[in-house]
């Protein structure tokens, strides 16, 4: 229960015990490999591997259009390399805003990936000269140069010998743990992605911390943040925090929806971003916002001034009152203020910017 018995690399090679008063369980998740592909080839990657190599593909077919193949796909694109994206669903990453989704896949369709939806692979030949063939469930086949497999990832939980420490498993393979990340073994931690969802980054990091100051009696972050950002580093970029519009609406929120786009600000004239919008969703009634959607250039910077507002419980009030540095991306958000005050009006019927009194 205090001791962690850990391999060393080759060399020197052997094991080493290392014991501690307190454990954190942080190791991560690996790559999902399907037995469907000949991963011993040169010319199938998943994506750590693909990280080693030695020259730009020709083309790439990309199986699984989730964050990371989305992401690859959209690098490789804009390297020149020509780009195949198969996913056996029809939508691309469904669990963003809708116009979001529709205005990724879009600019992905225009920098030339070409989409495969409702297709799965049934068979990867690498010969060994000559290009890969894969064979899609409909019986097309795709001849490209390389093949990188976005299966998803797998937890790293079963090589931990867990029992050894006293406890297992959930159903789902994860580490369970309580608010404060605590396994069945008060003194043994766990975060990130071997307790699963969301499995990011910055929320891992988060989780840490929490972790950290429990183990030793600090109050300096006792839990994580209830509104939690997704960065998504496509080209452009996708960033999000709170509800979506089909959300909200699924909760019985009556809403309203502001909407500014890069085109009409200054800032995103000079970056010349012709696409990238900003999306903010307001509860009707008292302007408070539920959600913040950007895609374009910085959105994983631009998503902050949002996500703060969410954080303090803020809406159109908080905008409207707030001066952005001149010429900024951050001043879309007076922008998209505005155009949901006129929505809510021409609803009602009211004098735009009646009755908010959120701040």
């Amino acid at each position: 229960p205090h001791t962690v018995r850990v391999a060393r690399p080759v060399p020197p090679g052997g094991e080493v015990f290392v014991r501690g008063h307190k454990i954190l369980v942080a190791v991560g998740s690996v790559p999902v490999r399907p037995a469907l592909f000949p991963f011993h080839s040169s010319r199938v990657h998943d994506s750590d591997e693909l990280l080693f190599l030695s020259a730009l593909p020709r083309s790439l077919a990309v199986i699984g259009a989730g964050v990371i193949g989305a992401e690859y796909a959209c690098m490789f694109a804009a390297l020149g390399t020509r780009v195949h994206l198969v996913d056996g669903r029809d939508t691309l990453l469904p669990f963003l805003d809708p116009d979001l989704s529709a205005a990724l896949t879009a600019a992905m369709e225009k920098a030339g990936i070409r989409f495969w939806w409702k297709e799965k692979a049934a068979r990867c030949d690498t010969p060994r000269v000559g290009e890969t063939t894969l064979t899609l469930t409909s019986g097309v086949e795709l001849q490209v140069d390389q093949v990188l497999v976005c299966a998803g990832r797998t937890s790293r939980t079963e090589e931990l010998n867990l029992p050894a420490a006293g406890f297992g498993l959930s159903p789902k393979g994860h580490i369970p743990v309580d608010q404060h990340f605590r396994t069945p073994v008060p003194h043994v931690y766990a975060v990130g992605d071997v307790i699963g969802f969301p499995a990011l980054a910055s929320t891992s990091a988060e989780q840490g911390r929490v972790a950290a100051c429990h183990m030793f009696g600090s109050n300096a972050k006792e839990a994580v943040a209830t509104f939690l950002p997704a960065g998504i580093y496509t080209i452009p970029e996708v960033s999000a925090a709170g509800l979506t519009e089909p959300e909200a609406l699924a909760k019985g929120r009556s809403i309203v929806v502001g909407r500014a786009d890069y085109a009409q600000n200054p800032r995103g004239k000079i970056i010349g971003d012709r696409a990238g919008f900003l999306k903010l969703i307001f509860d009707a009634a008292d302007m408070k916002l539920l959600g913040v959607h950007v895609i374009g250039e910085q959105a994983s910077e631009l998503v902050h001034v949002g996500l703060l507002a969410l954080m303090a419980g803020g809406g159109a009030r908080l905008f409207l009152d707030t001066c952005f540095n001149y010429p900024t991306l951050g001043d879309l958000y007076k922008l998209a203020t505005h155009d949901a005050l006129i929505r809510r009006a021409t609803v009602s019927g009211e004098r735009p910017g009646a009755g908010v009194n959120v701040s």
